[in-house]
């Protein structure tokens, strides 16, 4: 159970790190045969799972990919905790480690891919009019 929370709190705090992969397949709108997600944390944690889903199937992802993964993902979700939790940054200086983590975190999935994930990744990415370092299209910047 301890783990299961860590995983998950980790998946959603790498959201918008592994977007461009992870939302390759996202419907502009929820489909109106589907419930609205609940809003906050819960919400998110949702989200992080099916877009986890949806890489994995996407991707066709091996259990050991996958196992490697959700190690970056919890890597980076413990430095994303440590980051908010830290004091003495200011929101500039925790926007540009953010920044840092998110390719850092890219980087690292980009590296466990085969060179045909990589090639489905990137045109997944293209596909859906995304690059790595903006910021989703539904979402302002800074947001």
């Amino acid at each position: 159970m301890k783990n299961s929370l860590k995983l998950i709190l980790s998946l959603a705090g790498v959201a918008l790190l592994a977007a461009p992969v992870l939302r390759a397949d996202e419907p502009v709108a929820p489909p109106a045969d589907q419930p609205a997600r609940p809003e906050g944390r819960q919400g998110r944690r949702e989200e992080m799972r099916e877009r986890f889903q949806r890489m994995t199937k996407d991707l066709n992802l091996t259990a050991d990919q996958q196992a490697q993964a959700e190690g970056i993902f919890k890597q980076t979700g413990d430095a994303i905790k440590a980051l908010h939790a830290d004091p003495s940054l200011t929101e500039d200086q925790k926007r540009a480690k953010m920044q840092e983590l998110r390719k850092n975190t890219r980087d690292q999935l980009h590296a466990l891919l085969t060179p045909e994930q990589q090639a489905k990744a990137k045109e997944l990415r293209e596909k859906h009019g995304r690059h790595g370092d903006q910021p989703p299209a539904d979402k302002p910047q800074g947001q």
